[in-house]
């Protein structure tokens, strides 16, 4: 694969790595980001990506991706943020670190619907962190479902009444809720 490579970029005139190849392996993150910017362009942006995954290169823009940025910070939440910014699947170790971040948002965030007396947003985070939620949080999931129930239930029941322009305050016969009526005739 390298010979083959090799032979495609000596085969490709007007290369953006030609002129400063420096600039593609600068520990200074800005240059990186100006050499990112340069391979947009170049014919051979997919192959030398490619070129660089099989031969595990970890220093450097290649193909218009840092891999000197995911190498420097892989196993820390930055790695996994490069990570998705690259459109690519997180490695394992940012996998963890991101889920263990996570994790321990949402129980702050679960300590203080708690601290609340429960909630029905601290009854999502219990299902969001996989556990069986609470009794105190569990109780307000249910009772924000029995109001609910009972204003749609009042919605539905609730009588119309005549246009005001009208003068009649009359319920309209059959009306329905969220139809307007018309005028009852005097």
């Amino acid at each position: 694969m390298t010979s083959d490579f090799s032979r495609l970029v000596a085969a490709t005139p007007g290369l953006p790595c030609r002129p400063d190849p420096a600039l593609f392996h600068s520990d200074y993150p800005p240059d990186r980001r100006r050499a990112q910017g340069l391979c947009a362009g170049c014919p051979l942006l997919a192959a030398c990506e490619a070129y660089a995954v099989a031969s595990g290169q970890v220093w450097g823009v290649w193909g218009g991706r840092d891999f000197t940025a995911v190498v420097t910070y892989c196993g820390t939440e930055r790695g996994h943020q490069i990570h998705v910014r690259n459109g690519e699947a997180a490695c394992g170790p940012c996998r963890e670190v991101h889920a263990r971040r996570l994790e321990r948002a949402r129980r702050a965030q679960l300590a203080i619907e708690h601290a609340k007396g429960g909630t029905v947003r601290g009854y999502d985070i219990h299902l969001r962190l996989e556990e069986v939620a609470c009794g105190l949080c569990k109780a307000a999931s249910r009772e924000k479902s029995r109001q609910r129930r009972e204003q749609a239930r009042r919605g539905l029941q609730r009588p119309r009444t005549a246009s005001p322009a009208s003068g009649s305050t009359a319920t309209l016969p059959g009306a329905q809720a969220g139809v307007h009526g018309l005028a009852a005739a005097s």
